[in-house]
């Protein structure tokens, strides 16, 4: 049996940790015993411990207090000077050396002790530096997860020279991953899955109103504004329609006040915040939008959507073309631009017949291509080529 080190190095709960946690719980536990390796003591690691999971974090396995971390944390803009490439390969270099390298030999040590066979770094090569270097020293195969778009430096390509595979959760992740100089030829794309048989199509209420969601983190980027810009565009022709967003970050108190000061979006817009219950509200909406103005890696909420038969609208941009294909389960809109958004969505609370349409296209699109299980066997079948290779050699 192999066991398998899962380093996550986020700082708060997330996607990547999330997505971590639906793997390892349902990996073949007759060939597989997976380890989580928490830099930080984050809330989550109980539905790990409710799972079976074990796991531990730095500081315990040290035999030091564990710290307690804020579950979402709200990072500031960066001044234009610090997002130059000698800046950020001079920072990269200087961050290792004082937080990073001084856990290597230790993490190193720790990892030959315990047998692990494979290493499988959850989150960008910058963030999981640590434990990929220790892995490499303590002479383990490491697998390193690219889950968004991070700007790494040539130190970063150096550190992780040794790298078996680099795993992105989309094309456009894997293109961008390329781009910075990382090898293509070691970049498999596998995407992440979302657990189709508990998030069914559900009925919906005859003759009510049609409902159409947005769920996210409020951030700029998230285009939160184009919605809310096109809510309005469409209660001037649809007033009947109802809006809901779904989801908490720095954005909702502004949010809040720009749907308040017109007296439309006021009525018709709700505001819900973050909601425990978020997916059964979502099960509620007739159709799902995602209006990011700069690319997605993949868009999780979007898949979400899909599963419950929900037909999309998203911007045209990243890893959501890879979800969207118009006509079939969705339709795309350029980002940003609120007055196509609404054209979209007119067309369809003005057809049921496409909206259901569309929806059971949503629906197959997540059950053949982001169904869990696949997700799963895929990431089983690059741990198997790994170690297969690593006895051959």
């Amino acid at each position: 049996m192999t066991r398998i080190l899962y380093a996550e190095d986020a700082p708060s709960v997330g996607g990547s940790t999330v997505c971590l946690l639906e793997l390892v719980s349902r990996l073949d536990r007759s060939a597989y015993r997976p380890f989580v390796l928490f830099r930080h003591n984050l809330s989550l690691r109980g539905e790990f411990d409710r799972s079976g999971i074990p796991n531990a974090t730095w500081a315990s396995v040290r035999g030091e207090p564990e710290d307690t971390l804020p579950d979402t944390l709200q990072p500031g803009a960066a001044p234009a000077f610090k997002k130059s490439t000698p800046y950020r390969l001079f920072r990269s270099v200087r961050l290792y050396a004082y937080e990073d390298r001084p856990a290597v030999d230790w993490l190193a040590g720790w990892m030959r002790a315990e047998g692990f066979s494979l290493v499988h770094a959850n989150n960008a090569v910058a963030a999981n530096l640590a434990a990929i270097a220790a892995a490499s020293r303590a002479g383990k195969s490491v697998v390193s997860h690219q889950r968004g778009y991070f700007r790494h430096t040539a130190f970063h390509r150096f550190m992780s020279r040794d790298v078996a595979r680099f795993i992105g959760i989309s094309d456009a992740i894997a293109e961008d991953f390329a781009n910075q100089g990382f090898p293509r030829e070691r970049t498999s794309i596998v995407y992440d899955g979302i657990d189709v048989e508990s998030l069914r199509p559900r009925a919906r209420a005859a003759g009510a109103p049609v409902l159409i969601g947005w769920f996210g983190r409020l951030v700029a980027w998230k285009g939160a504004d184009t919605f809310v810009d096109a809510a309005g565009l469409v209660l001037e022709k649809r007033p009947e329609t109802r809006f809901i967003v779904v989801g908490d970050g720095p954005e909702l108190p502004r949010l809040r006040g720009k749907i308040a000061r017109d007296a439309r979006t006021a009525a018709a817009v709700e505001l819900a915040g973050f909601r425990v219950d978020a997916r059964d509200l979502m099960a509620r909406c007739d159709i799902f939008v995602n209006s990011s103005i700069e690319p997605e890696p993949l868009g999780h909420s979007a898949l979400e959507a899909a599963a419950f038969g929900i037909p999309l609208v998203a911007s045209r941009c990243g890893g959501l073309t890879e979800i969207v294909v118009d006509g079939e389960d969705g339709s795309l809109f350029t980002p940003g631009n609120a007055a196509e958004l609404a054209g979209r969505l007119l067309a369809l609370i003005d057809d049921a017949a496409l909206r259901a349409s569309l929806g059971a296209g949503a629906r197959r699109r997540a059950e053949s291509r982001f169904s869990l299980t696949r997700h799963v066997r895929a990431i089983e079948t690059i741990y198997a080529e790994i170690l297969e290779n690593r006895s051959g050699a």
